[in-house]
Formats: structure tokens, C-alpha cells, sequence
């Protein structure tokens, strides 16, 4: 196994620049995510690594060895693609074993390597069939066992996951992570699906234009976004952000956009001393808002309790999307199935002031 390190890497296309000075490093057996909205650059940086497209300028090690004048035969990586790009003339068994054999593998190890990688698959019963016998789960998992039978130091998956139907991308993601888990092989995966990124990575590295937004774990990255782009892209429903203004009164600081007036707790109101009167962007996840006659977790006061007009609601079982307005601003609230919201009609809500987020829109950097 090894670690995988990019030191200032770029890529351009003519007067297009793909990937803007990536410095990243994933660790030996780390899972690692890259993700981000489709022409952000994270398949290019991955052909990078897999030596399909030639770095601008750069560095890239797979372990200790530094691979930019390496061919893609010699860096020991397997890649799976979004299509599965299988032999259609070749049954599961020889489509598995092709590497192998162009290397010259001894027949008893490919048949190892195979019967192997098959058992861990599910595949032992499909390994005579063609391609065009199976179906896109199948297919897939055929994709992946022909990279484990290489035992490469690294993985590189672009998408693979994007041809399956909803519930077969469930379970088939289940199957991904189990499969990391037992063997141990350091992972970059690609994907622009932010449901992924968070149930799969170890850390997760947020890109946008080329350029590093954020790389953390999941649950960091949704709690503490570094910027604006990060928290509208990383949840879902994407984070509420309305223009305000911060404003002191009675000791307290508030967040003032009307008709919200929300006083901000101890722990943001200290970050945010020194600019009071100035604009900021107030963020407020649809999750930490709550529908006020629900008995909500957090204590309602006139502090962080507003009424706002109900223009839709979305029922989807468990709980309800209320899209909400009010003098311009609207927020979206992922509210408990019980709520009696309806449409046209008031709502009381309360905000979960601790879990609120302050953007400068200057910088668009994170202020608490």
C-alpha cells in the first residue's frame, strides 16, 4: 500500500486551467473523496495521478516515489471508470484475468487472483457469462474485481457508481466501503454526488474551479464549512444563507435582516466583536429549523423565534421540506412529519443559534 501526494499541481488546457496549485496528501489505506460540482477539475486531477493526462506543472508521489515521468503501465494503480468499459467478447472470468495475463502472471496465481476476487464479489456463479448477461451492478462489480486482481498499492475510481439506479448505488456504495475496509488499499475516489462523499470518505476534499476548498471528515466539513461554498455544497438541503446586518443591543449581539432579529450566542458573538454594523451572510442549515408548537430541542424565545409565510410544503415521509418567505427572504426548513404547516399560512419557527454559521461576503470566508 502507499500514501498518494501532490505538491502544487496544475493543469492546463490551453487558456482553461483545470486544476489550479492542488497540494494534497492522502494517507496509506485512507478512503479519500474528491468532490465537487461537474467541470470543478477532480477527474482531471485523477488522470493526473493515473499518468492519462500529463501534469502543467507539479508533483506526484505514490509512496516515496515521485511519478510524473512514470508511465501509467509502471505506477501500480488500478482505475475503475463510470462506464465499466468491459471486453463484451470476453466472459467475466477472462475479462478479470486480462492484466493479468498481458503480464505474464503464472496461470495457477490468475486463477487465484481471480477465484478470489470473485468469492469477495459475489461473482462465482457469473464468472462464464458475457457482459451482455448481466446487469449494471453486475457489470460493475465485474469492473472492480478486475482492479483487485491487479493488488495495486492504489485505487483510483472515477464515478463508478453513476450508471446505477438509486437503490442498487446503495447497496453496491455498502459493498465499496466493506470492500475497503477488508483490503486495506488506499482510495481516491471521484464523485460530484455530496450524499457519497459524506457516507464514504474518511476525509473528504471539497474542490471548486480547480482550486482546494476544504479537505476534512465528513462530519467536520458539515459542521465547520470554511467558506461559503463549502457549506451551501456540502448538505443537503443545501444551507440556508440570507444578507444581514450585525447589530449590539442590551449587551447582546443580533443578526438583524427583516423581520429577522436573531441574537447570536456567547461563543459566535465573540468572534464577531469587531464588526459590528457591517454586512455579513447568515447561514442556518433546513435541519436546525424548528416548527415552534413541536416542542423543539432547543428552548424558543423572542431571541431566536420568527414568523414566516409558508409558500410550499414537500412531505417525504419522515419529515417535510417547508419552503418559507418573508419580505424577500426565503428559507428552506427539513421539519418533523408532524408539522401542521401549511401552505399560504404563518409559521412560528425557532433557530438553533449555536449551529448558525457567519460568512463575510467580502471574502466569503467562515466567520464563526
Amino acid at each position: 500500500m502507499a500514501r498518494v501526494a501532490l505538491k502544487d499541481l496544475s493543469k492546463r488546457f490551453r487558456s482553461v486551467v483545470a486544476v489550479d496549485d492542488l497540494t494534497l496528501e492522502v494517507q496509506d489505506k485512507e478512503f479519500l473523496v474528491l468532490v465537487g460540482p461537474s467541470g470543478c477539475g477532480k477527474t482531471t486531477a485523477l488522470r493526473c495521478i493515473a499518468g492519462l493526462e500529463e501534469a502543467t506543472s507539479g508533483q506526484i508521489y505514490i509512496g516515496d516515489r515521485l511519478v510524473n515521468d512514470v508511465s501509467p503501465k509502471d505506477r501500480d494503480i488500478a482505475m475503475v471508470f463510470q462506464n465499466y468499459a468491459l471486453y463484451p467478447h470476453m466472459n467475466v472470468y477472462d475479462n478479470m484475468a486480462f492484466g493479468l495475463k498481458l503480464r505474464k502472471f503464472p496461470r495457477a496465481e490468475i486463477q487465484r487472483r481471480v477465484n478470489e476476487a470473485a468469492e469477495m464479489l459475489g461473482l462465482q456463479g457469473l464468472l462464464n457469462r458475457k457482459p451482455r448477461e448481466l446487469s449494471g451492478g453486475q457489470r460493475q462489480r465485474v469492473a472492480l474485481g478486475r482492479a483487485i486482481v491487479r493488488e495495486p498499492k492504489v485505487f483510483l475510481m472515477d464515478e463508478p457508481l453513476s450508471n446505477l439506479d438509486a437503490k442498487l448505488r446503495v447497496q453496491t456504495r455498502a459493498e465499496l466501503i466493506k470492500l475497503h475496509r477488508r483490503l486495506g488499499i488506499t482510495t481516491i475516489y471521484v464523485t460530484h454526488d455530496q450524499t457519497e462523499a459524506m457516507t464514504m470518505g474518511d476525509r473528504i476534499a471539497v474542490l471548486n474551479d480547480g482550486k482546494m476548498q476544504q479537505v476534512d471528515g465528513p462530519l467536520e466539513l458539515f459542521n465547520n464549512p470554511a467558506n461559503l461554498f463549502v457549506a451551501g455544497f456540502i448538505g443537503s438541503p443545501a444551507m440556508n444563507f440570507i444578507e444581514a446586518t450585525l447589530q449590539a443591543g442590551d449587551g447582546e449581539i443580533c443578526v438583524r435582516a427583516d423581520p429577522l432579529a436573531l441574537r447570536l450566542p456567547q461563543s459566535h458573538a465573540e468572534r464577531v466583536q469587531g464588526l459590528l454594523g457591517q454586512q455579513v451572510v447568515f447561514g442556518v442549515r433546513p435541519q436546525d429549523i424548528y416548527d415552534r408548537s413541536l416542542n423543539p430541542p432547543v428552548a424558543a424565545s423572542d431571541a431566536n423565534t420568527v414568523t414566516l409565510t409558508v409558500d410550499v410544503t414537500e412531505p417525504i415521509g419522515a419529515t417535510v421540506y417547508a419552503y418559507l418567505t418573508a419580505k424577500g427572504h426565503s428559507l428552506v426548513a427539513d421539519l418533523d412529519a408532524e408539522t401542521k404547516a401549511k401552505d399560504g399560512e404563518p409559521l412560528e419557527v425557532v433557530f438553533d443559534m449555536a449551529k448558525t454559521h457567519l460568512f463575510d461576503p467580502a471574502t466569503e470566508r467562515a466567520l464563526t
